[in-house]
């Protein structure tokens, strides 16, 4: 074959590569996952030395709940490129959820080892040993990021947590003490101090201060509310006491512990048939939650039957196992996060936006659910109402690149270019080697006729996939 014949067909599998890589990224951007997974699939085929490809597909896999398949994926790209901390610390994410947590903790020391000043690998490990009750190892950890990154505040509020958890009580303290000397305005370093100063008579006082400050900084906290109204009780200020813990079931009806407190607190003000009516309602939660440690045993194994079906693209059945995890246990916010997932593969949005909501309502801390919420408005032609969502999510995890990323690619949607492109210049950022982000910081420098910057992006794009 003619030498000119040969760079033809090279170029011409260049471009394949290209353009399936592309339609691979935008599908992604635009929530048809099934789309991008094929896509990624055959660009693999066509690219097995690249490591990003499996990557990418392994992130897509997660969104869709295929967690073996997604496992698979990213050992693919570790054995490509075992020096990429980002790969190591999917791994260990997928392995936690699939509940291997020595193999998960194995590959967070992996991503520790190769991206030493990062938080991200620290931070899983030790969540994943406080999880477990290992308070020391999870400490041990910390310390090690911090002696490296010592003004991080949220690593210090991380470990002042894991040390009130156990013995270090005086230490809880002072180090929360040091969070909020950096961070006033932190409600939840607050509540933590006050909770480990509520333990001891002599700083009883100083707890009582540091509830108020919680509570004025973030008032729908219930759990604060009932500690707050415990201790106000505990040191003689039942009047006080009683309208905390009424705030706290107003927050909280399910809060049986505030029913309990609030009956004694009523009683030691004489306002006694109140306070019978609130220990009886105790006596039928805590009657309730017993019933309820039962069926939660029921749900849990619904919820990993839900996820083998999903896995398996089983959707029905999936959807069955689902709701009778929700039905078991109400609040169990990943059977709804998960039936939201399995409609929106059934091309239901609408049932999918519901359910996710309803995650959102149950757990507000995680980052996951306004980020799928934003996916189904999207898909709903609602940009305005996905982007609220992505910042909800971006207040949750701000150094997620992925969350960066849906931003930047949504602002184009939106109009906002100049917007888009400094999203997406953060998410390139925050992960430098992935193609899927540089190829959308590319396509934003081109619409806003910044042709140096996107030809630039084009070619680290290009070289990426190990086209030059």
């Amino acid at each position: 074959m003619a030498a000119g014949t040969i760079l033809m067909l090279v170029v011409l599998a260049q471009e394949s590569v290209e353009s399936l890589l592309t339609r691979a990224v935008l599908a992604e951007r635009d929530g048809r996952l099934e789309e991008a997974a094929r896509s990624y699939r055959e660009v693999s085929a066509l690219l097995p030395q690249v490591a990003a490809i499996p990557f990418n597909l392994a992130l897509v896999l997660v969104r869709e709940g295929k967690l073996t398949e997604a496992l698979a994926e990213i050992e693919k790209a570790i054995a490509l490129d075992p020096e990429e901390a980002p790969f190591h610390l999917l791994r260990g994410r997928i392995l936690r959820a699939l509940e291997s947590p020595e193999r998960a903790a194995a590959a967070f020391e992996n991503a520790v080892r190769l991206a030493p000043e990062s938080r991200d690998g620290y931070f899983e490990i030790a969540d994943l040993h406080q999880s477990r009750r290992e308070l020391e190892p999870a400490a041990s950890w910390l310390r090690r990021y911090l002696s490296l990154q010592p003004d991080d505040v949220e690593a210090l509020y991380f470990l002042g947590t894991v040390l009130s958890y156990g013995s270090e009580t005086e230490e809880a303290r002072q180090v929360l003490g040091e969070v909020l000397a950096a961070d006033p305005g932190h409600a939840r370093a607050w509540f933590r101090k006050a909770h480990v100063e509520a333990q001891k008579p002599e700083t009883m006082t100083s707890a009582v201060e540091g509830f108020r400050r919680s509570l004025e900084l973030e008032d729908a906290q219930p759990y604060v509310w009932y500690e707050y109204g415990s201790l106000l009780d505990k040191l003689g200020r039942s009047p006080e006491a009683i309208p905390a813990l009424e705030r706290a079931l107003e927050l909280d009806p399910s809060l049986s512990a505030a029913s309990y407190a609030l009956g004694n607190a009523l009683g030691r003000t004489g306002r006694t048939e109140e306070a019978r009516a609130q220990l009886e309602r105790f006596k039928s939660a805590r009657d309730e939650g017993e019933r309820a440690d039962a069926e939660g045993k029921r749900a849990l194994s619904a919820f990993a039957r839900g996820r083998k079906l999903l896995e398996e693209n089983r959707l029905d059945e999936a959807i069955q196992a689902f709701l009778e995890m929700t039905e078991l246990n109400p609040r169990a916010h990943q059977g709804y996060a998960f039936l939201a997932k399995a409609h929106f593969s059934r091309k239901e949005t609408p049932i999918a936006i519901a359910y996710v909501r309803r995650a959102i309502e149950l757990s507000p801390g995680t980052a996951e659910y306004p980020y799928l919420l934003s996916l189904f408005l999207k898909e709903r032609g609602d940009g305005q109402g996905a982007l609220d969502a992505l910042s909800s999510a971006l207040s949750l995890d701000p150094e997620n690149p992925t969350l960066h990323n849906a931003r930047g690619v949504l602002l184009e949607d939106l109009g906002d270019l100049e917007g888009s492109a400094k999203a997406l210049e953060r998410a390139v950022a925050l992960d430098s080697e992935n193609p899927a982000y540089t190829l959308n910081l590319a396509l934003a420098y081109e619409k806003l006729g910044l042709a140096d910057k996107a030809q630039a992006s084009f070619s680290r794009y290009r070289e990426q996939l190990g086209l030059r």
